[in-house]
């Protein structure tokens, strides 16, 4: 039996490093159970030939959600005393080129007149500085060490200066301060099977909206520029920031299905006195379809810079932008879902600037599919049949497109190309021997 050897002890697990840069998950004891409130209310009418009209209200509020955060996040306002905000200082080296900052100064060196400070800072955030990224800059100058200690500690610094737990690089807590608001009015149209025909048309006109549409509990926190990132609070202390229409979000719905026996043989209007042998053939088909269309996903256009926060990439400003701004076009023989002149309205969030779009502002290309099948049991006896089918998969080959690359600062913004969510049409036939 192998001898053990213990490399640590339980007191030694139990308090973290002074400083470090690893991933911790932790689990808030204040999180509540989540709580679901739904009602409704429902209106029924028959109408002429068997049709039911039937029209639903649905509403629906969820609170105590799950989700998590990261929370070091970056405190770009830190004000020691006797210095101005970093915020201010970032922004005064980012303009002028030959400015040294007392404050940063003061971080990297300890003296407030030694300019080495600015100077490193220049040549380890250049595309910080470049870019206006003052959330990853105050992650980058709290994170810097002299030995095993952090360096702004080291300097005369609070350790807690920029993120509130620097024992962790990143501190993710899993909890329960998510909510949600649902409404929806649905107008359907039922016929039962009368006379070979059935159908059923419904319209469902709803508003989603949510802090979070994308659930990382227990798995990660979304980051970057990806879509789920935009569930990713940009403030922990202020989740408002994050509401706005959910993922699935589907203002316009529309459904339809039927199935109608094919008006051929026996006792239908054509063929009605055909051959037994001809009935045998061209009597009992039926057809069917299901058609779908619905108004696109709402989606967030991404700036690419952390201007706000270190948590996720700020959304891109678009000063007088509706909603609806895109649809799908042909340039220099590419698909995209912004034009030129769209694409030129996009501007980068200011450092310390949040957004005047928010998430999810935009709305994606709507979607539409038509399926179909055409179907027959040919009887040979009372327990034999052979049953054919013919199913026609999106039978219009229509073509639902993504929205492409959903960050501005990136070359190919706008650009759909490959993004497609939709697959060509698909005509199957098969058969099945019954007995």
């Amino acid at each position: 039996m192998p001898a053990l050897a213990p490399t640590t002890t339980p007191a030694v697990e139990r308090q973290p490093a002074i400083f470090g840069s690893g991933l911790q998950t932790v689990f808030d004891p204040r999180s509540e159970y989540p709580e679901v409130q739904s009602w409704s209310a429902s209106f029924q009418q028959e109408l002429f030939g068997g049709n039911l009209l039937e029209v639903n209200y649905i509403g629906k509020r969820g609170d105590n959600l799950f989700g998590a955060y990261n929370a070091n996040e970056a405190n770009i306002n830190a004000q020691p005393a006797g210095f101005n905000s970093f915020l201010a200082e970032f922004n005064a080296v980012r303009a002028n080129s030959s400015y040294n900052s007392p404050l940063i100064n003061a971080l990297y060196t300890g003296s407030a007149t030694n300019n080495a400070g600015t100077a490193t800072f220049r040549s380890t955030n250049t595309t910080n500085i470049a870019n206006g990224n003052v959330a990853s800059a105050a992650i980058s100058v709290s994170s810097r060490t002299s030995g095993t200690s952090q360096l702004i500690a080291v300097n005369g610094f609070s350790p807690f200066l920029f993120v509130p737990f620097p024992q962790f690089g990143t501190l993710r807590v899993l909890e329960t301060n998510d909510y949600s608001r649902y409404q929806a009015l649905e107008v359907s149209l039922k016929r039962r099977m009368i006379n070979g025909i059935g159908f059923q048309g419904s319209y469902v006109w709803s508003v989603s909206k949510d802090t979070r549409s994308f659930d990382p509990t227990f798995t990660i926190v979304s980051t970057g520029t990806a879509q789920s990132a935009s569930s990713t609070p940009y403030r922990n202390a202020d989740r408002s920031l994050n509401y706005a229409w959910s993922d699935f979000d589907r203002r316009h719905v529309f459904n339809v299905q039927f199935i109608a026996e094919l008006p051929f043989g026996k006792g239908r209007k054509f063929g009605g006195n055909a051959p037994l042998a001809l009935d045998w053939l061209i009597g009992g088909w039926q057809l069917s379809g299901l058609g779908n269309y619905s108004s696109g996903r709402p989606f967030t256009v991404y700036s690419g810079l952390n201007t706000f926060s270190n948590n996720a990439s700020t959304p891109a400003n678009c000063s007088g932008c509706p909603r609806d701004l895109g649809s799908v076009i042909q340039e220099s023989g590419t698909t995209f879902f912004f034009s030129a002149a769209q694409r030129a309205m996009f501007t980068q969030p200011a450092p310390g600037e949040f957004t005047t779009t928010g998430r999810n502002y935009f709305i994606a290309p709507p979607s539409f599919r038509f399926d179909t099948s055409l179907s027959k049991k040919f009887r040979f006896t009372e327990s034999m049949n052979f049953e054919l089918r013919i199913d026609a998969k999106n039978v219009f080959n229509s073509v639902v497109y993504g929205f492409g690359t959903a960050v501005s600062n990136s070359s190919t913004f706008g650009r759909i190309r490959t993004d497609i969510n939709s697959a060509a049409r698909r005509i199957q036939l098969s058969g099945k021997f019954n007995f």
